[in-house]
């Protein structure tokens, strides 16, 4: 008879073989998934599918994304990362399947609920790690506070426009 450990053990590797398994089978088949139309009955789907064949460089990146994510859920050391970075896929796909309307979306949800179900079995490190990095080292000083607000709000304006010339510069350079 198995403890409940061995079985949650066991059940996470499971958990973890299989939506690594769909991932990288998702993500190896991305080069050559949109290189066809689909049935017309399926309107947003084949929107959705035009959209995504239009930039091949766009499906391979996808693809490259998925299977770098299976392989870090894989990885004991890098699973809480590789879940994260899965739900961050599959959570765009799940919009994108229920907006156009596309009936792949009950498989995106299934792999997004044994994610979920990964990580509560991880929750431990998980919360750990959130703590890790929520908590505030640096703090404003109180006896110069109006003074700091000041110089953080001026940094985050001149960062802001720096970044809006320069992407203005970029289009007008290599685009208009």
């Amino acid at each position: 008879m198995l403890k409940k450990n061995d079985f949650l053990n066991i059940l996470e590797w499971s958990c973890c073989l299989y939506v690594s398994g769909i991932m990288i089978l998702f993500g190896a088949g991305k080069y050559s998934q949109f290189n066809h139309s689909v049935n017309e009955k399926f309107k947003g789907m084949k929107i959705m599918w035009e959209f995504y064949s239009y930039s091949k460089p766009f499906v391979v990146t996808l693809g490259i994304f998925e299977i770098l994510g299976a392989l870090l859920l894989f990885i004991p050391k890098t699973r809480i990362i590789g879940c994260l970075f899965l739900t961050s896929l599959l959570i765009n796909v799940i919009l994108q399947d229920y907006f156009y309307e596309v009936p792949a979306i009950f498989g995106a949800l299934t792999l997004q609920l044994i994610v979920f179900f990964i990580l509560w079995l991880n929750r431990t490190p998980l919360i750990n790690g959130i703590r890790a990095f929520t908590t505030v080292s640096k703090r404003i000083n109180s006896g110069n506070q109006i003074k700091q607000i000041i110089y953080i709000v001026l940094g985050a304006l001149l960062i802001f426009v720096i970044m809006f010339y320069l992407i203005a510069f970029l289009l007008n350079a290599f685009i208009l």
